[in-house]
């Protein structure tokens, strides 16, 4: 009997990313700023050599790539530079790759003529080709794949995977859409119960930039997710699965953070604070955990300020978001090493007021979120709902190029964006009648 093996699963590099809308960071000296665009333009090719040191580490006998390598169909030479000579560190390690070609960088783009080592397999367009791994002159694992032929395959590549009767151990490497997923086009369409009766052992998966691991076990089907966010959306720790396989083929899975740099999203409520002072320490204190909390990795962070307080008014004014991201910025950014890097700074607060008691009052705040109380309880009633819709029928034809009729949640939360900006405008013109 074969001894057990282990390989690693990665997907969705997409190498040379752009960070769009960071050439411009201000706030910070010029050194502070080339360091921090430097570690952006770089983080996914860290994350690439991340991968690499994993596999060396780990002693793995082979590497999968499911799709989306490159970022874009005309590769850059950088990216292609870039994963080339990685792949020659694995060769010079005897550890086999198998690369599959997704949707962003499909066989139609333009791609530069380089020598690969010859540990590197890379799957035809449009046709899944199998190929052994072989360990000391004995066939430990057959591996399947298909790349994209262009960019929008509509075919449900899935069905055309055929396992071969004597083949050992196999994974499926396919670049897909498992079950309609709508964070992401619905590109090589499948479904799950398809997979798991195709009698493959694992379905390595890409295309999904979030980590589902959507069956754990005969088979196993994986999305590694991205290993690297590229904007505050991917956010959270990313990286690859390393998949430790036994001599009886039972497969024990172990998720391994990549990421070179990390994107969060940070929450500082201002209930009970009445100072900038007090605020300024707050965020300040959040900021320090996560840098302790994610260790030496550099992160991207966009502040939210939250709840009711003393200071929303303050918070309004002009210049003092951007004075309090400068302040964050110079304390938590510098001209080299790592860093937390403040993104952006949003103001989500409202007035410390009790709005149900207020609603009871007989003044025109209580008669407009009175309205808007009966405004919510008609959109969650079907009927009532629906012909809420209707009056809102003859802006919306003005307005349909830029603006969709919200759906009941989002109407709610519309709902009491609206209540907090009467209460912004009203509610100091209120408290001086009602002292009057």
């Amino acid at each position: 009997m074969n001894a057990g093996f282990s390989f690693i699963h990665a997907a969705d590099l997409h190498l040379d990313s752009p960070f769009r809308g960071y050439d411009e960071i201000d706030f910070v000296d010029p050194a502070t700023r080339e360091n921090v665009l430097r570690q952006l333009r770089d983080c996914t090719f860290t994350t690439l050599d991340n991968i690499v040191q994993a596999c060396l580490a780990h002693r793995v006998d082979f590497l999968v790539l499911a799709g989306d390598i490159y970022d874009l169909a005309d590769r850059s030479l950088r990216a292609q530079l870039r994963f080339q000579n990685a792949m020659e560190h694995l060769a010079g390690a005897g550890i086999s790759v198998f690369v599959a070609y997704g949707n962003h960088d499909h066989d139609d783009g333009r791609r530069a003529m380089l020598n690969w080592p010859g540990n590197v397999f890379f799957f035809p367009a449009g046709e899944v080709a199998a190929c052994p791994v072989v360990r000391r002159g004995r066939e430990i694992a057959r591996v399947y794949g298909i790349s994209y032929p262009r960019r929008d395959v509509q075919e449900n590549y899935a069905a055309l995977f055929k396992r071969e009767p004597k083949a050992p151990f196999t994974v499926a490497v396919l670049h897909c859409n498992v079950g309609g997923n709508t964070e992401h086009a619905n590109y090589a369409p499948c479904r799950l119960e398809e997979l798991v009766g195709a009698g493959f052992d694992y379905w390595a998966l890409g295309h999904v930039h979030r980590r589902r691991l959507l069956r754990s076990s005969n088979p196993c089907v994986v999305y590694p997710g991205s290993p690297q966010g590229r904007n505050p959306r991917e956010n959270g720790i990313k990286g690859c699965y390393l998949a430790r396989v036994s001599a009886w083929g039972a497969v024990e899975l172990e998720f391994l953070p990549m990421d070179g740099v990390r994107w969060e999203q940070v929450q500082v409520p201002i209930d009970g604070l009445t100072a900038e002072q007090a605020l300024l320490e707050k965020i300040d204190e959040q900021l320090v955990h996560l840098r302790h909390r994610h260790g030496d990795r550099p992160v991207v962070a966009r502040l939210e300020l939250t709840g009711r307080g003393a200071l929303h008014k303050s918070l309004r004014h002009n210049g003092v978001l951007e004075g309090i991201l400068e302040e964050m910025r110079c304390r938590f950014a510098g001209p080299e090493g790592s860093f937390v890097w403040p993104e952006s700074i949003r103001c989500s607060t409202s007035l410390a007021v009790d709005k149900e008691s207020l609603r009871e009052s007989e003044t025109l705040l209580g008669d407009l979120l009175a309205i808007s109380r009966q405004a919510r309880e008609l959109s969650g009633n079907s009927g009532e709902g629906d012909r809420l819709r209707q009056v809102l029928d003859p802006l919306h034809h003005r307005i349909a190029r830029h603006i969709t009729l919200p759906a009941d949640e989002d109407f709610n939360a519309l709902l009491e964006a609206a209540e907090d900006m009467a209460l912004d405008l009203l509610w100091e013109e209120e408290e001086n009648e009602g002292n009057g």
